[in-house]
């Protein structure tokens, strides 16, 4: 099996999970078979002294399939 890994960059105002959520469920619409997530970086913006957004990097793996004998 060949497996590729790309990153990916999610934001959320609520918490650090859903901004990984939403990478992941944005990411699953045009790649198929992501099992595996890594967070690389996790950082907040900071707006009047109150983190107002969660920014996380991801690394999303997925396979690749095989179209040679399609």
């Amino acid at each position: 099996m060949v497996e590729k890994t790309i990153d990916l960059i999610g934001s959320s105002s609520t918490s650090i999970e859903d901004a990984v959520s939403l990478a992941v469920a944005r990411a699953a619409v045009t790649i198929s078979g992501i099992y595996h997530v890594e967070l690389s970086d996790i950082s907040a913006v900071v707006e009047d002294g109150l983190v107002s957004r969660w920014k996380v990097k991801i690394k999303a793996t997925f396979p690749v399939k095989d179209r040679v004998h399609e």
